[in-house]
């Protein structure tokens, strides 16, 4: 007996939700210092109307100096109305456009591969990748959502062009949502009009007119923050930033004898050919096994689960067939786009300094799910009931390890990559602020001045009248110093073990437990334990 289409998609709907939205408070672990930026300013317009430093409902919030688009917080505040200033309230938003999106693929497939809407939104349903950037409030998953619905209206476009303006107005949205969106959303513009440009040519003058207006409408305030001063991380981040130590290339040259400006200098040693290099190694990166299946993003564990990659295992026996399923219908222009989405979507990641970024390769996930699909397909149709058992027991198994990777063990092995302990210290502090002069949290770049406003649900209004960033010179986040007697300052243990009075908040590092245990000129108020319970986080350390 076939089950109705509808029943399949709404309990695969229903899992993906369950799969996002279950302990969503509590795992991931803790708050980062941008989930915490982001509710907050949440809170912020809630109450007042204005951010953190009193910009009357800016488009972009100036934070900690990254100047964050700031889609994501408006759609926080109705969350943060219900629910109050939580962790899963802030968190929730991002969930629920990880279930939109879900049902956004069904949609796209249906337009584009006859009968595999449905293996294709269960894929995205359990996708690893998917659901760890659904589970926080990660600003690239709203992107994603957004993105995916400007390419189903683009799709529908195609036989009634009005729905051409919607899909401008939607990929003008992605960029109000994440800065990286600028290039990942223009890489799946230029695809689809790369395809479709012939039927596009036809459509209306005044719709395109209108669909341009709007999308660049939407998106200017954006864009102009790239001419502006206040794209600086951009600048931080991006690869043609930084140059090769002098040193180094001296070294290259001395032994083979060789000078800057000489034509072996060019064909061997250029600038441009060590960024090239560079660029092509960490595309390639992101193609890598031990990216996609065995250790995910190993420069930055927050970024996936512990001993897992970003894709389900099974993927290594589905992405094959899928692969083999594009290149023998390769002229059919819907295998083209997967094909091309998923060969440019690395670029973003490709052009930062870091070896591999799932956050910034992210837009991966939607062509390597469509692969998987076809691979599943593929493998049940030769194998018929042996291979709809494989898929099955491939599927069920790799899932199952999975969730016990990320529900059991990345709470305790990664808690100190989302700066764990900072809500526990701060409410130690709060507790005990009153027996103290002051309160000297240690400056950091986890942003300790967000947890203590976010975690005390500090006044907005009154922090209004005292917020004051001290931006980075480099173009890098900047740093709070102080909210009324409390201070987020370095700490140099030789100098400030004699301020009494005061209430010190830092790791044991900063506040070695070996010079603060006497009991005559030190009162050791708590330490906070990472959640393996061996090492610790912070120590809450009072200078009688």
């Amino acid at each position: 007996m076939r089950i109705n289409k509808k029943i399949l998609l709404v309990t695969i709907l229903l899992v993906a939700a369950v799969l996002r939205i279950y302990k969503l408070g509590a795992n991931p672990p803790h708050l980062t210092p941008d989930e915490a930026a982001l509710g907050y300013n949440a809170y912020s317009i809630l109450k007042t109307g204005r951010d953190e430093y009193d910009e009357l409902l800016p488009i972009v919030f100036k934070s900690f100096g990254d100047y964050k688009p700031g889609l994501y917080v408006y759609l926080t505040v109705p969350s943060v109305a219900v629910f109050g200033l939580t962790e899963f309230a802030v968190r929730l938003p991002s969930a629920l456009m990880g279930v939109l999106a879900v049902y956004l693929l069904y949609l796209i497939i249906k337009k584009l591969f006859h009968s595999l809407e449905i293996i294709a939104s269960l894929m995205l349903a359990i996708s690893p990748w998917h659901i760890h950037f659904s589970r926080g409030a990660w600003e690239i998953n709203l992107s994603l959502t957004l993105a995916l619905a400007g390419i189903y209206m683009f799709l529908l476009s195609l036989k009634n062009q009005k729905y051409l303006i919607w899909s401008a107005g939607l990929f003008g949205l992605t960029l109000l949502t994440y800065q990286g969106a600028k290039l990942s959303t223009a890489i799946v513009i230029l695809i689809l009009l790369a395809l479709h440009l012939k039927k596009v040519l036809k459509f209306k003058r005044k719709v395109l007119f209108a669909a341009g207006l709007l999308g660049l409408t939407i998106a200017l305030p954006v864009i102009l923050t790239l001419f502006s001063g206040r794209a600086g991380r951009l600048k931080v981040f991006s690869v043609f930033s930084y140059r090769r130590p002098a040193e180094y290339l001296q070294t290259q040259l001395q032994q083979g004898g060789e000078k800057v400006g000489e034509v072996s200098y060019y064909l061997f040693h250029s600038e441009t050919l060590s960024i090239a290099r560079g660029i092509l190694g960490r595309y390639f990166n992101h193609f890598s096994g031990r990216f996609l299946f065995f250790e995910g993003d190993w420069q930055n564990p927050r970024h996936s689960v512990p001993n897992h990659g970003v894709l389900l295992l099974a993927d290594l026996v589905f992405l094959p067939f899928g692969i083999f399923y594009l290149i023998k219908n390769w002229k059919v222009k819907e295998s083209k786009f997967i094909f091309l989405w998923l060969l440019l979507a690395p670029l973003p990641a490709a052009l930062s300094r870091d070896q591999v970024h799932a956050v910034r390769a992210y837009n991966m996930v939607i062509p390597f799910v469509v692969i998987s699909a076809l691979g599943v397909v593929t493998i049940a149709k030769r194998l018929r009931v042996t291979g709809c058992a494989l898929v099955i027991f491939l599927i069920a198994g790799s899932l199952i390890y999975y969730l016990d990777s990320y529900f059991v063990h990345q709470p305790k092995h990664n808690s100190q990559y989302w700066e764990y302990g900072y809500k526990q210290a701060v409410e130690v502090a709060v507790a005990n602020k009153d027996r103290y002069t002051k309160v000297h949290f240690r400056q950091s770049f986890a942003q300790p001045y967000i947890y203590y406003l976010f975690f005390t649900k500090y006044p907005p209004a009154d922090y209004q009248k005292q917020a004051h960033l001290i931006e980075s010179e480099y173009g890098d986040v900047g740093r709070v110093e102080q909210i009324d007697n409390i201070y987020f300052l370095p700490i140099d243990w030789t100098l400030n073990r004699g301020d009494s009075g005061t209430l010190f908040v830092a790791d044991p590092v900063r506040i070695p437990p070996q010079d603060s245990n006497s009991e005559i000129e030190f009162e050791i108020v708590s330490e906070v334990k990472y959640l393996d319970g061996k090492s610790i986080s912070q120590r809450v350390v009072g200078v009688k």
